[in-house]
């Protein structure tokens, strides 16, 4: 144990050194999440989107998507799909506005219209404005007399800053274990270092555990850094549960660190480490939903990404962070972990098989 202190040291030494290393590692996750997810959360359409199914407009309804359209303020689009489709679309945020079947009302008599939207709360200045811009059609002879909503209560898990955060914080810890933890493996071997150890005869344990701890409190620092930022700037909730959330960063830190070592142990250069990196990162961060929702996939490829070590680490945290789950709904979590766990023990299992000193 005490080797590996002292290797722990020496690698926190290395760390002020290695500039690029740290940029990418607190910088980069930085820039990326505030100039995707600041604009996203602040900025508005230019023109607020309703969808409808086009089976379910009468005459008057349809003269006003008509009229709507040719504004600059609104834009009614046909849903390509059943009333089903469309409420699942609304509850997972994918349009944020719905437009009813009309009721029934007098011949003549100007249209009630029937809105529906999701609870979340980015969509309420724009229920706001929406109804006062329809009402606003016809001037003189309004198109609309009254608009009535209904609001589908969804979780925070809805929002994409629910996608963005979690993915972001997932890339991060992703690319130190892949390139903070792998690539400094085969960077030292390719200059002979580990030669010069093995004839100190070092055990390499306290080695690689000095060089494991310092990337894991790299990992922790940065998903720190993620959560305030995500607090402080996109008003992400607080009242989550920490020591889970600190449990699911430190197995997704786990699985990708064992991860770095794995490709390390079957890379022969560092030509050949970043050429592996390269074929693995792309799917994982695809399959992971780290910029997108996993719900966007076709049914056959969910499943594949629901299992991917990013996948089941950023659904873990997107539960935790906007889910509400604690311990009382623990077992909702046991996919998520499970996945992780099994990642993990099999990255492990197959780099104990590969590793020679």
């Amino acid at each position: 144990m005490r080797k590996a202190w002292v290797f722990f040291k020496l690698r926190m030494m290395q760390l002020k050194y290695d500039k690029l290393g740290l940029f990418f590692s607190y910088v980069f996750p930085v820039l990326l999440l505030l100039g995707i997810g600041y604009p996203v959360q602040m900025a508005s359409n230019q023109r607020i989107e309703v969808a409808y199914l086009s089976d379910g407009l009468d005459a008057a309804t349809q003269r006003l998507v008509e009229a709507a359209n040719r504004s600059d303020l609104v834009e009614f689009v046909a849903f390509k799909g059943d009333r089903a489709q469309a409420e699942r679309a609304l509850v997972d945020n994918e349009i944020h506005y719905l437009l009813e079947p009309p009721p029934a009302r007098a011949s003549g008599a100007a249209a009630t219209l029937a809105l529906s939207t999701n609870s979340l709360k980015e969509n309420r200045v724009g229920s706001l404005a929406l109804s006062s811009i329809l009402r606003g059609f016809g001037g003189d002879a309004p198109l609309v007399g009254e608009v009535v909503w209904r609001t589908v209560p969804v979780s925070e898990r809805s929002s994409y800053v629910a996608v963005l955060l979690p993915g972001v914080i997932a890339l991060t810890l992703l690319v130190i274990g892949l390139g903070g933890f792998g690539y400094v493996l085969i960077e030292e071997e390719s200059q002979g270092l580990y030669k010069n150890l093995k004839t100190i005869d070092v055990s390499p344990l306290p080695f690689l555990s000095g060089l494991f701890m310092s990337r894991l409190l790299v990992a922790y620092t940065v998903a720190i850094c993620m959560f305030a930022i995500g607090a402080l700037v996109l008003h992400t909730p607080t009242d989550v549960n920490w020591p889970l959330l600190l449990l699911a960063t430190t197995l997704g830190s786990l699985v990708f660190l064992a991860m770095g070592l794995l490709i390390f142990l079957f890379s022969r250069t560092v030509m050949a480490f970043n050429g592996i990196v390269n074929v693995v990162q792309l799917p994982l961060i695809m399959l992971g939903g780290v910029f997108f929702s996993v719900s966007l996939f076709p049914d056959w490829l969910r499943p594949l990404a629901e299992y991917s070590p990013v996948g089941a680490f950023t659904s873990s945290l997107r539960d935790l962070m906007f889910g509400g789950v604690g311990f009382a709904r623990l077992p909702e979590l046991y996919p998520e972990f499970a996945t992780m766990a099994i990642w993990l023990a099999v990255l492990l299992l197959v780099s104990k098989w590969k590793f020679r000193w």
